[in-house]
């Protein structure tokens, strides 16, 4: 729950900047998809499905105009949800300075 902290907090400092509302909602959605996947009756399955479901967007980067942060900031969370399901913290999530 410490992650969907994280990404609650990264969303709030998105809103800041001009044009980064796309950013914030992608962070919100997915604290709250992280969250449900917590609570769920076998978290490190759900948690390991977001987590394909993450590189599943990845991997569409080709077939869709995505921008290549949101595709970074895929990435960061299905790597994430990675961690989470073995046990271990993620990697934080940093601000990039644009």
């Amino acid at each position: 729950m410490r992650y969907v902290d994280e990404l609650k907090r990264s969303a709030s400092e998105s809103a800041v900047a001009w044009g980064r509302t796309w950013r914030r909602r992608y962070l919100r959605e997915n604290a709250k998809k992280l969250s449900v996947a917590a609570c769920e009756s076998d978290p490190v399955a759900a948690i390991d499905a977001l987590g394909d479901l993450y590189q599943a967007e990845c991997e569409t980067r080709g077939k869709r105009v995505t921008s290549s942060e949101k595709t970074e900031m895929a990435e960061t969370l299905m790597l994430a949800c990675r961690q989470l399901a073995l046990g271990q913290d993620p990697a934080p999530i940093t601000r990039r300075s644009r």
